[in-house]
């Protein structure tokens, strides 16, 4: 997909429309289903609005923690899809990468949870200078998702 042409929505519907393959680990098959799922919600969040017709390489129209998320969980997925679904003979850089998706996977829930208070505001203004946006709300049904990833 060219990003000076694409829109993030275009690319949040390719990376959410990979199939999962049904011979995939357990755990990356749990992990990569819930990332395809919070990546289309917060897609879709109304937070988003303002930047889901840019073209992925435009700068956003709204830089909030909801844009930050996104922009987070579409990073981790990608990273997902460059380890063997199996998690079967990965080699040292595989195996980093794995622990990665782990990682971020659980930021990202302890962010939308707020579990780690003031931390996403923290990160978004360390990316974005001045622009976060404090009363941003996910959502119950973010929320809910988001505490659905089994620690």
């Amino acid at each position: 997909m060219d990003p000076n042409t694409q829109t993030r929505e275009a690319f949040t519907n390719n990376l959410t429309s990979v199939e999962i393959p049904s011979s995939a680990d357990p755990q990356w098959s749990k992990t990569a289903s819930w990332l395809r799922e919070l990546l289309q919600k917060i897609a879709h969040h109304p937070a988003m609005e303002a930047n889901l017709q840019q073209t992925y390489m435009t700068p956003a129209a709204s830089k909030n923690k909801v844009y930050f998320m996104w922009d987070f969980v579409g990073r981790t997925m990608s990273m997902a899809g460059k380890v063997d679904p199996k998690l079967q003979n990965m080699g040292k850089a595989e195996k980093e990468i794995w622990s990665d998706v782990v990682g971020r996977s659980m930021m990202a829930k302890q962010l939308i949870l707020d579990t780690m208070p003031g931390g996403l505001d923290m990160m978004v203004n360390m990316t974005h200078p001045g622009q976060t946006e404090p009363k941003t709300d996910f959502g119950e049904e973010i929320r809910a998702l988001a505490g659905r990833l089994e620690d």
